[in-house]
């Protein structure tokens, strides 16, 4: 029996069994039973609808304590385009990255930027004529599951590239390791994730072939 991870889990004793998350739930993955919710393994996608949905905050999303940062002798913030929409227009994106240095964070690097090499490497795929149409970007892990769930048909027309998440980390990672001379055990990288469906993708990586 496979096993699985799921970021998006379910407090019992806060559910009311008011199947509002079945509802919603893209891939229904949920069912109720003895008045309570229970989550599917195999068919929930970590979409996180069902934490957006629930009105009794039965759902929450698993993330790492800031103390995780306190095993690395160097630590890396990956901060998603999204997390500057979080914050009013009094927030500009240079105090906000100075937040993180302040959280203690060493270094931050912006997956804005991974993302370009993303979005470069599609153009040329999409230039080479060699691709199968039409094509699916692989960024959001959640679309992957629910091809992987739902419509497994169109599994070869994702694309076969790294999300800009994973780009970032790794380019950040080896930068770390070659200016600052810190063996790469000793440098945490740390995404901060805008959706849960990507802390599951970090947690449990699906397969594909990289070609970046």
């Amino acid at each position: 029996m496979a096993e699985y991870f799921h970021s998006v889990t379910l407090e019992k004793e806060k559910c009311r069994g008011c199947t509002n998350c079945i509802k919603h739930c893209p891939t229904e993955a949920i069912r109720v039973r003895n008045g309570k919710a229970m989550i599917i393994n195999e068919r929930c996608i970590d979409c996180g609808e069902c934490i957006r949905v629930c009105p009794y905050h039965a759902k929450k999303a698993v993330t790492d304590l800031l103390s995780v940062m306190n095993e690395y002798e160097f630590r890396v913030a990956l901060p998603a385009p999204s997390l500057y929409g979080q914050f009013g227009k009094e927030y500009s994106r240079e105090r906000i990255l100075k937040g993180l240095t302040e959280l203690g964070f060493d270094w931050v690097f912006e997956v804005a930027r991974a993302a370009e090499i993303v979005s470069d490497a599609t153009r040329q795929i999409l230039k080479s004529g060699k691709v199968r149409k039409p094509l699916i970007s692989s960024a959001c892990p959640a679309v992957v599951r629910l091809i992987q769930v739902r419509f497994p048909n169109l599994i070869n027309n994702i694309l076969k590239l790294e999300s800009p998440m994973e780009v970032a980390a790794r380019i950040a990672k080896q930068t770390v390791v070659s200016e600052k001379n810190i063996p790469a055990e000793k440098v945490g990288v740390f995404f901060i994730s805008p959706c849960a469906a990507k802390v599951t993708s970090v947690k449990a990586p699906y397969e594909k072939r990289n070609l970046l």
